[in-house]
C-alpha cells in the first residue's frame, strides 16, 4: 500500500497533524506534525550515522530555517503563540544534530565547530533570558559532545578517554543540577 509513495504519505500525515494540532490546541500533535515534516525532508535519526554527508546537513539546516521562520511567523500573527516553544525545541535539536554531524567529520570540521559554539551560545543566552532550562541544557549537552569530540580527536588511550568522561561528565552533571535548581526558584 505504501510502496513508492512514502513522500506523499509523510506530507499528508504532516498536513493532518498540523490541522489536528491547531484545531484541538495540542502541542504533542504539533510535534508529530513537525517530525513527519522532518521525515518528508529526509531527516531520520535511524539513518543519521549512514548519512553524515553535506547534503543531509543541508536538508537539516533548510528544515530548521523553514520551521523556525514558520513558527516565528505564526507566533507574530497571534495564531497559537504558545506553540512557538514547540517549534523552537524541534528546530534546536535538529540544528544541533546537524552541526554535530559536521563536527564529527574527519575533514572540514572547523567551521562546523564554530557554528556549534555559536549555536550553543545563542541557545544559552535564549534559555537564560527567557528562563527556559531546556535551551540551557541543549547548549550544555550538545556543546559538551562537540568540545569532547575536538579534545579527544587524536587520543587513542582508552584509559585517558574514560578518565576524561568520568571527570567532565560528573562536572557537567553538577553544573546542570545547580543551574536547574536556580530555574526552580523565584528570581
Amino acid at each position: 500500500m505504501f510502496s513508492g509513495q512514502w513522500d506523499f504519505y509523510l506530507l499528508a500525515a504532516t498536513g493532518l497533524f498540523f490541522f489536528l494540532a491547531y484545531r484541538f490546541d495540542n502541542r504533542f500533535v504539533l510535534s508529530l506534525g513537525l517530525s513527519s515534516l522532518a521525515g518528508w525532508f529526509g531527516l531520520t535519526i535511524s539513518h543519521w550515522p549512514a548519512h553524515q554527508d553535506s547534503a543531509y546537513r543541508q536538508y537539516a539546516l533548510l528544515y530548521c530555517l523553514l520551521v523556525g521562520i514558520g513558527g516565528a511567523f505564526l507566533q507574530r500573527r497571534g495564531l497559537k503563540p504558545h506553540f512557538f516553544a514547540t517549534y523552537l525545541n524541534i528546530v534546536a535539536n535538529v540544528l544541533f544534530w546537524a552541526l554535530l554531524s559536521g563536527v564529527f567529520n574527519r575533514q572540514g570540521y572547523g567551521l562546523w565547530f564554530l557554528a556549534l559554539l555559536f549555536a550553543c551560545g545563542a541557545s544559552l543566552a535564549w534559555g537564560l533570558a527567557r528562563r527556559h532550562f531546556a535551551f540551557v541544557a541543549y547548549a550544555a549537552v550538545y556543546g559538551y559532545v562537540g568540545v569532547s569530540s575536538m579534545f579527544l580527536r587524536g587520543v587513542t588511550d582508552e584509559t585517558a578517554v574514560l578518565g576524561y568522561f568520568v571527570v567532565t561528565g560528573v562536572a557537567m552533571l553538577v553544573v546542570l543540577v545547580r543551574i536547574g535548581r536556580r530555574f526552580g526558584r523565584p528570581a
